[in-house]
């Protein structure tokens, strides 16, 4: 065979037809065998082999076919390499894995710190806003709105303080303002 030749397959053929009814449709019949071996289907010539071939169909041997000498050499060597390859890709996927299972490890740290950290920030600004709206309430109001015993405990709190009022302070204040002062250009 040469180097422009097609390389040759084994094929099975039949003399019967596919199709019951042959004047309808032809169907290409192979000729008899010549003594070369060759079968031709229309324009085509197929060579017919009687032993199998040593490789199969994609060129590579079959791997249970038992080899000798430096073909066999050849394979040991081809099977340890492929081998050693194997080995190593297998120890890189294994440290790409662990590198990524040590990155994750660090996130879900990294998240459970930043989801702490939140939920304080929450309550802190929960507090704060306790805070702005207890400022914004005015004492009294809150006093008026507590049941009448708290606010006898304050008065009586704070009645007991006037005893104590420094009466030089008193002059500090201005108690002779006018009274006749319309109210409405004090607020």
């Amino acid at each position: 065979m040469t180097s422009n030749e097609s390389p040759s397959y084994t094929t099975q053929h039949s003399n019967t037809s596919t199709y019951s009814n042959e004047s309808e449709i032809s169907s290409p019949s192979p000729s008899p065998l010549p003594a070369n071996n060759t079968v031709q289907y229309g324009p085509i010539h197929i060579r017919l082999c009687r032993r199998p071939a040593p490789t199969i169909a994609t060129g590579r041997r079959p791997k249970h076919l038992v080899l000798a000498g430096e073909e066999a050499i050849k394979r040991e060597k081809r099977r340890e390499k492929n081998r050693e390859a194997a080995r190593k890709l297998k120890e890189r996927r294994q440290c790409i894995e662990d590198e990524l299972n040590q990155k994750l490890k660090e996130l879900q740290g990294e998240h459970t710190n930043l989801q702490e950290y939140l939920q304080q920030l929450q309550q802190r600004k929960q507090h704060l806003q306790e805070k702005v709206n207890n400022c914004l309430n005015d004492p009294m109001d809150e006093l008026l709105l507590n049941d009448s015993q708290d606010i006898t405990l304050f008065l009586e709190q704070y009645l007991g303080d006037l005893d104590l009022f420094d009466e030089s302070k008193e002059s500090d204040f201005d108690f002779d303002f006018d009274f006749d002062v319309d109210i409405s250009s004090i607020q």
